[in-house]
């Protein structure tokens, strides 16, 4: 009898324990981690610059297979087609969509905005481009990040528009440190807010203040259009200064950005130095519409972005949103 007395007893008194244990947890300052920012070398920053004809071609049936890999981007993705459907009735969207703007590249943005799968798939981007073999398999998301990183090139507003504007990134649990050695990228795609109240509610252990010239105003196509996000891909270069408070940083687009990968898909193999690109134009051209003018290569613009297109600093804010939204 007195065993089964202390079994009892313990029983009892477990979910007491147990409730103790976690509000223990919950009142100690949690463990941040430490991260000095770089050019983020690991990262897959592919442009795809002069293979999208090629990319387009074959990303479908490449999605199709990468869907039956990954569980998340098939959910994902299925989930974006009653989203687009909504924003294809939007007439005044539309009507501003380039020419080349696909379905897909709608969806890929809509898909970016899901919490749980862009979280998934930045990890992977950060470390996609450490060797062939992360790439080639380990990195299920090949179409998808083609879809991403070409529709924002297809919306990209010019440097003059965009950079005026600062947007705001605030994390949470992770301390940034500037090594004060150079310029440096996220490294993956990197949400902002247009409000800064909305960046610091997501946090403040961190705190950035950007000037983007390749980010992109994504808010028609969101989920959450509350949030008012700008998403910066993973490729553009970064100046940096300390901000006005502890773990704050100001970045500034250096109007240019660094691709170790380009066209990984098709055999290219990953290069040892960036390949430097100006964004003098609004975005590559995919050979058919002439829309859009090919991105400038390092030896026609380097003296140019060097010498007389540093980024505007005086340009007044202003709304890119849509009305309707």
């Amino acid at each position: 009898m007195p065993s089964t007395m202390t079994v009892a007893t313990v029983l009892m008194l477990l979910p007491v324990a147990i409730w103790l244990y976690l509000q223990t947890l919950l009142e100690s300052p949690q463990m941040k981690s430490e991260l000095v920012m770089d050019m983020m070398p690991d990262a897959f920053d592919d442009q795809y610059m002069e293979c999208t004809e090629e990319m387009e071609e074959i990303a479908p049936a490449l999605m199709e297979r990468e869907m039956k890999i990954s569980k998340i981007l098939k959910t994902t993705w299925e989930k974006t087609e009653s989203k687009w459907k909504k924003v294809k009735r939007k007439k005044n969207v539309i009507a501003t969509l380039p020419s080349d703007f696909k379905e897909e590249h709608g969806r890929a943005i809509i898909a970016y905005t899901d919490n749980e799968f862009h979280k998934e798939f930045n990890e992977a981007v950060r470390t996609a481009g450490a060797s062939p073999v992360a790439y080639n398999t380990g990195f299920h998301f090949k179409a998808f990040h083609y879809y991403l990183t070409r529709a924002l090139q297809l919306l990209r507003e010019e440097c003059e528009v965009m950079y005026g504007m600062p947007v705001y990134r605030g994390i949470r649990d992770v301390i940034f440190q500037s090594s004060g050695a150079g310029p440096i990228r996220f490294g993956y795609f990197a949400s902002s807010s247009l409000e800064k109240d909305i960046a610091e509610a997501f946090g403040d252990d961190s705190f950035f203040t950007i000037h983007t010239c390749f980010g992109v105003n994504i808010v028609r196509f969101s989920h959450y259009k509350e949030e008012e996000e700008v998403l910066i891909p993973t490729h553009e270069i970064f100046s940096v200064d300390a901000g006005d408070r502890n773990n704050s940083f100001v970045l500034q687009s250096t109007n240019r950005t660094c691709s170790h990968f380009n066209c990984a898909y098709l055999g290219h193999e990953k290069k040892a130095e960036c390949i430097h690109r100006s964004g003098l134009q609004t975005a590559p051209s995919t050979g058919t519409s002439g829309q859009h003018q090919h991105q400038h290569s390092d030896e026609d613009t380097e003296h140019l972005a060097r010498d007389s297109h540093s980024p505007p600093q005086d340009t007044k804010r202003k709304a890119v949103m849509s009305s309707e939204l």
